[in-house]
């Protein structure tokens, strides 16, 4: 538990950290720092005038952590932390996040596919208090929501 604590605050120093020298630096500097440098954090959005979902990754080797955001039309507003890895095309994390006043865990599986990530779908089990897929290859992806490359704020 402690290794993970440190880990965690390691990680979250290391965000701010770049975030703050980024703030320094113009807009289009940014831009291309982010390309050349292969930053290991990237963000992705789906927005339109009713919803939006955005995506935060922070790779480390071959796990991925990072945040995700759901803001959906007539449904609870829910934010988190992921972790998890890519696994070839798909991106497979655990969703720790507060809805209602409940802290909840789920697992969310994205598809990337042409730079863009996709959301899955499909039949669910709980798995001592964390809902997973039944079945990875029988996920539905949702095509008309996908999540876009844009830069992390």
């Amino acid at each position: 538990m402690i290794l993970k604590s440190f880990t965690f605050l390691c990680l979250s120093m290391s965000v701010l950290a770049c975030n703050n020298s980024s703030k320094k630096q113009p807009e289009k500097a940014q831009e291309k720092t982010a390309e050349q440098d292969n930053s290991p954090i990237t963000c992705y959005q789906y927005a339109d005038a009713n919803d939006t979902i955005v995506l935060k990754l922070i790779n480390i080797g071959k796990a991925v952590t990072g945040t995700l955001e759901y803001k959906l039309k007539e449904k609870d507003k829910n934010r988190g932390t992921i972790q998890g890895r890519m696994q070839g095309d798909m991106l497979m994390v655990k969703y720790t996040f507060m809805s209602e006043g409940v802290m909840s865990a789920r697992e969310v599986v994205f598809k990337k596919e042409n730079g863009v990530f996709i959301e899955g779908f499909g039949e669910v089990i709980n798995n001592h208090d964390l809902v997973t897929f039944k079945d990875h290859n029988a996920l539905t992806f949702n095509e008309k929501m996908k999540l876009s490359a844009i830069n992390c704020r």
